[in-house]
């Protein structure tokens, strides 16, 4: 429910004539003894969370999906450091101390609400939560309001009863100032109305925090705080993380008080899952990242989302990974204490211009075009690289760490895309991709450069 801003002043006739402070003493101290009368009858503000418990949260959303068939060249730009299900309880245990490590207070988990048939999104859940416990780490749902189970608003009010019951009193649940916390993905499903009446149904004490998540800020009359799922289809997120953030604020006047949800990414690369509007936002060697949480910090966000602890076929992880090793994790780190502690935004790094954590070579993007940067590592592993262009980003087409146990060959030919060949685990074949946008002289100097290893 909307309510009535207050008029900025109460009494606008109380202090004609008043012209200097001497006079206007008799006056404010009238004005003292009537205030509180005069207040009992005005509409007070909306209800609004209390004051957050002064923790600057880093969150990171997570997918408990993941099993033997998700690892294969066709669904992922890349592999985790140590192959994994989502079942494993070790698996979780070292992703939750991993996060641990990089400053990341909690999960936020995709949840199809607490089916248990064909459902790992509820029975994963259940184990991460107890590792969790385990480990002093926080975890929270994020509600997938389109989920395959949720075929009406009713089974969405179900779901929600479900979880305040049962995983939202775990140990191991997130809570701020005592109430739980739950994200919703695309809640724009149902009208403003229709959460409203939704909400008065399960929570009508607003006992927990309910954040929105998408580009109409009118959900805010109903949930408590907003984010952004991505930012990765803008040049310039931290500009955008700006205006979102005084998008919160103002609808904080409105509707009392609202908490914004910074997101952080290190890029995207979706290119893997047979969508037609596919496309891949570059790391730029953490430059992107950077430019994420510098406007994330200069949004004054109340807590920092990070897209995605290991959400693979979107290219968005930070998880460790064998084409980047624990790059993200350590740059995680760095940007989540330089946040928790109240520091102002930091130069972002020149693209490329440190070695990659990687061994292997990668390419680009330079003012001459296309560049090929090797270290004496990628010679030792015999690794090659391609560059080519998509949507306007250079991405690296590596061999995602499998030298280490495969090994692999691609070459660098102005105008092929090699994908990589698994010695032993089957051919793969070198097929024409775009000829690298801008490349010229430059990349035919890299070219030449890996000549040298087109032979091993």
């Amino acid at each position: 429910m909307t309510n009535r801003p207050r008029h900025p002043c109460l009494f606008p006739r109380l202090f004609a004539g008043v012209r200097g402070p001497a006079h206007a003493l008799p006056w404010l101290l009238a004005l003292l003894l009537i205030l509180p009368s005069a207040l009992a009858g005005h509409p007070a503000a909306a209800a609004s969370p209390p004051a957050l418990g002064g923790e600057r949260l880093v969150l990171a959303f997570y997918y408990n999906w993941f099993d033997e068939n998700t690892w294969r060249n066709e669904k992922v730009p890349d592999f985790p450091t140590t192959l994994y299900t989502s079942r494993d309880r070790g698996a979780m245990a070292r992703q939750i101390e991993q996060a641990q490590s990089a400053g990341i207070d909690a999960f936020v988990v995709s949840w199809y609400g607490p089916r248990t048939e064909n459902n790992q999104t509820e029975t994963n859940l259940r184990v991460l939560l107890d590792e969790a416990a385990a480990r002093n780490f926080r975890i929270a749902i994020d509600f997938e309001t389109q989920g395959p189970f949720f075929g009406s608003s009713g089974d969405v009010t179900q779901a929600l009863r479900t979880l305040l019951a049962t995983h939202a009193n775990h140990p191991a649940y997130l809570r701020v100032d005592g109430r739980p916390v739950i994200f919703f993905w695309r809640q724009q499903r149902f009208g403003v109305g229709a959460w409203q009446a939704l909400r008065d149904e399960v929570d009508p004490g607003r006992q927990t925090l309910w954040i929105a998540e998408g580009v109409d800020i009118g959900f805010q009359q109903v949930f408590d705080g907003h984010h952004l799922y991505s930012v990765a289809w803008s040049a310039d997120p931290g500009a955008q993380l700006l205006k979102w953030g005084r998008r919160v604020r103002a609808a904080s006047q409105t509707w009392g008080r609202k908490i914004w949800v910074a997101t952080v990414m290190p890029g995207y690369n979706d290119t893997r899952t047979g969508r037609s509007d596919a496309f891949i936002r570059g790391r730029e060697d953490g430059a992107y990242y950077a430019k994420t949480w510098n406007g994330a910090l200069a949004s004054a966000a109340d807590w920092v989302i990070i897209t995605s602890w290991n959400e693979w076929p979107e290219g968005t992880y930070i998880e460790p990974s064998q084409a980047y090793g624990s790059r993200y994790v350590d740059l995680t780190r760095e940007w989540a204490a330089r946040y928790k502690n109240g520091e102002g935004a930091a130069p972002a790094p020149a693209f490329a211009a440190t070695p990659h954590s990687h061994p292997c070579s990668h390419a680009v993007r330079t003012a001459g075009g296309c560049a090929a940067r090797r270290s004496q590592p990628a010679r030792r592993a015999g690794c090659h690289l391609s560059c080519a262009g998509a949507v306007g980003s250079w991405s690296p087409v590596t061999d995602r760490g499998a030298v280490h146990r495969a090994g692999w060959r691609c070459g660098l030919v102005a105008g092929l895309l090699c994908r990589p060949r698994w010695r032993g685990l089957g051919g793969g074949k070198c097929g024409r991709g775009p000829r690298p946008v801008g490349a010229g002289a430059a990349c035919a100097a890299a070219r030449a450069a890996a000549a040298p290893l087109e032979s091993t």
